[in-house]
């Protein structure tokens, strides 16, 4: 699988961490960086999955879909870092956070256009 095409994802998971809001989710702030990087990763893994990116990272000609998106981070973060029920639930919070911050990053660096 290939990244996409202009997406620093170093950059987009600092970007995303600093924008969070924490206090919601004060039990995972500690592993901010880490849990950004696993969304960010997995995001762009998810666009390949579903076709919205093809296999150069350019758009391809998949239906993106946030709520099989949203299954899929929350698989992937269940993955990275296990955790109960309570702690799932607050993964849910971060992806609900996530989604449109990561929207705003690719429009920010004009790799999004509507």
């Amino acid at each position: 699988m290939s990244g996409m095409l202009g997406l620093d994802l170093e950059d987009c998971a600092a970007f995303v961490a600093c924008r969070v809001n924490w206090e919601k989710l004060k039990e995972l702030k500690g592993k901010a960086g880490f849990l950004c990087g696993v969304l960010v990763r997995e995001q762009v893994r998810y666009l390949h999955v579903c076709g919205a990116l093809d296999e150069t990272g350019d758009t391809g000609e998949g239906e993106y879909d946030e709520d099989d998106a949203a299954e899929f981070l929350l698989d992937a973060l269940v993955r990275a870092e296990p955790t109960d029920d309570k702690g799932e639930m607050r993964y849910c919070v971060l992806i609900d956070q996530f989604l449109p911050l990561f929207d705003d990053y690719l429009l920010i660096n004009g790799l999004l256009t509507f």
